[in-house]
Order: C-alpha cells, then structure tokens, then sequence
C-alpha cells in the first residue's frame, strides 16, 4: 500500500469517527431535551424550580462541540478530496 493509499485510509477512518460522533452528539442532545420535557411535567407551572439551570448550559455546550466536530469533518473532507 502506498503513503498515499495509507493517508487516505486513514483520513477515511477519522471522518467515520466524527460521523459517529455527530450521531451520539445527536442523540445526547434529544435525550437532554427529553429530559427536560419531563422536568417541566413534574411542576408545569414553575419549571424553573425543578428544570437544573446547568441543563440548558449542556444543551449549549453539546450545540457548540457538535458545530466544531462537524467543521473538522469537512475540513478533512476538503483535505481528502484534494489529494
């Protein structure tokens, strides 16, 4: 296998990985929403008691890792197709 062949099996491997990382992400994400679906059930009238104010900074933090992972993923993208 060539240095060429090498790199490009490798990149390969690097995109599936962030592909798998945007879907857990993806999924984190709904799970987290669901959650505080179900906070909010408990008292309807005033969830801001029972819904933790650092979920809604998760949210935030998993939106923004999610938005960088896929900028990498097309950075390698372009890279890949350049070779």
């Amino acid at each position: 296998m060539s240095a060429l062949q090498e790199l490009q099996q490798a990149l390969q491997t690097v995109s599936d990985q962030l592909e798998q990382t945007q879907r857990h992400l993806a999924t984190s994400r709904t799970a987290l929403h669901q959650a505080e679906s179900a906070l909010r059930g408990v008292d309807p009238d005033n969830p801001e008691t029972v819904v933790p104010p650092g979920l809604h900074r998760a949210d935030d933090q998993i939106g923004h890792t999610l938005s960088t992972v896929e900028q990498v993923a097309d950075s390698i993208e372009q890279f890949a197709a350049g070779l």
